[in-house]
């Protein structure tokens, strides 16, 4: 008897050999542990608070948007909820099947089918399946890798979310300029019709030059409702990012200040190839696909064993004890190499997969930055050279019209120059900041030197 529990523990010790992933495992439920922690509180449904409305109501931060964002928004609850899912089924892979606890009644009369104190015995037996050892360990760690890729899909879902928010916010900064140059210029072409009217007075111009001035006034005033609409789906697509209410209240954004910073593209593709979520989860996917093949193998190549202890009551005899040793046969059937094969493809394919997600990465990254590099050109041209001279055209017409030296259509003319100018200036900001963005959500992570 003594032998057999022996047997019988060196079983099941050897089914559950050391586990070699114990430090991947300990890293993923802690990275688990603090998110968790940073999205509880966070509302079911879009929500605000006075505290928030007080913090979002003044000047507008992106940081803060995207602080924000990464702690309420549902898509990252989801997502983490799915990776807390797949942690809980480690512990489910790795551990042996259930016991089977059995009572059995032997020889009751057919006659006297539920009189068991007639039977011949009974029988109280207790039973368990043990794997082959080694595949519990290696059927863990597939479950580890499946939670950790989508682990690194809660990173991609973050990345995503910081780059939409980011671009939100740009494209809102950019309406709100645009709303203010158009009032600024409407008050340049309220003075410019007080100019033209006093001309007009005097005899110096036509009547045509206050009608103009006029005209355009109307067609800014037309611009600045189209403005107002569009700066109002603005502020709602912020805060649907936000997870608030889309009509919640939203401040003035923060200046944007171009930042003098240079980018090394293959710097840039290496940690992209290093470190970036969609890289990663492809190649924990390859780890997982190749742990599934090994137990697949394994199932096909060793046994599984069932072990038993049974206790019998005997009747008008001593009791008395049984065990049982069993296990599968897994070459008869073709089953478990069929299944083999099937994830050695499955492998190979994720393999596969990983390669060509190193081609799109490094595009995606280089394409990120040319454009980020187009943007930088652009906004330097704007600074440079084509917000002075457009201001120095309009000193110089205003200065020739108030002179008579020149027409009104040519002040109008490099008024509204001008004003095209200062909203392009603008455009081109936002654009560099939101290339920047997709620029960090290509890389998978922040890509400027903090101060």
């Amino acid at each position: 008897m003594f032998r057999f529990i022996f047997l019988l523990g060196f079983l099941a010790l050897a089914g559950c050999v050391g586990v070699a992933w114990k430090e991947d495992l300990d890293r993923l439920t802690s990275n688990v542990s603090a998110l968790h922690i940073r999205h509880q509180g966070a509302p079911v449904g879009p929500a605000t608070d006075p505290e928030l409305d007080a913090m979002l109501s003044g000047t507008l931060d992106v940081a803060t948007l995207v602080h924000v964002a990464v702690s309420r928004h549902p898509e990252l609850r989801e997502a983490l909820a799915r990776t807390q899912a797949a942690l809980a089924a480690i512990r489910g892979a790795s551990a042996l099947e259930d016991p089977m606890l059995s009572v059995t009644a032997d020889r009751v009369p057919v006659r006297q089918p539920v009189a068991f104190r007639r039977d011949d015995m009974n029988i109280l037996g207790l039973e368990q399946a043990i794997p082959f050892p080694g595949k519990l360990d290696l059927r863990g760690e597939a479950a580890l890798r499946e939670a950790e890729v989508l682990h690194q899909r809660y990173r991609e879902r973050e990345r995503d979310l910081i780059a939409r928010v980011k671009k939100t916010y740009f494209e809102y900064f950019t309406l709100t300029k645009e709303l203010e140059v158009h009032l600024e210029h409407i008050k340049i072409l309220e003075e410019f019709e007080r100019i033209s009217t006093s001309k007009y007075r005097t005899g110096t111009v036509s009547q045509q030059d206050v009608l103009k001035p006029q005209v355009e006034l109307v067609m800014l005033h037309n611009d600045v409702v189209f403005v107002e609409q569009k700066l109002i789906s603005a502020k709602a697509a912020l805060n649907v990012l936000l997870n608030r209410p889309d009509g919640a209240p939203l401040g003035r954004p923060k200046d944007v200040v171009p930042v003098r910073e240079a980018f090394d593209l293959d710097q840039l593709q290496n940690l992209a190839l290093e470190g970036r979520p969609q890289v990663r989860a492809a190649e924990l996917k390859s780890r997982a696909s190749e742990a599934a093949l090994r137990v697949a193998q394994r199932d096909a190549a060793y046994p599984d064993f069932s072990v038993g202890l049974m206790y019998m009551q005997m009747s008008g005899r001593d009791d008395a004890w049984g065990g049982s040793v069993g296990i599968n046969l897994p070459w008869l059937t073709g089953k478990r190499s069929a299944e083999a094969d099937r994830l050695a493809h499955q492998a190979r394919a994720d393999r596969i997969a990983l390669e060509g997600i190193h081609g799109q990465v490094r595009f995606e990254v280089r394409d990120a930055f040319q454009r980020v590099e187009a943007a930088r050109k652009s906004v330097t041209l704007y600074e440079g050279e084509l917000l002075p001279k457009s201001r120095q055209s309009v000193e110089v017409s205003r200065s020739s019209y108030e002179k008579d030296k020149t027409s009104f259509l040519d002040l109008l003319d490099a008024e509204r120059s001008q004003r095209d100018i200062k909203i392009r200036h603008y455009e081109a900001l936002a654009q560099y900041e939101s290339a920047v963005a997709d620029l960090e959500r290509a890389v998978g992570t922040d890509v400027r030197r903090r101060p």
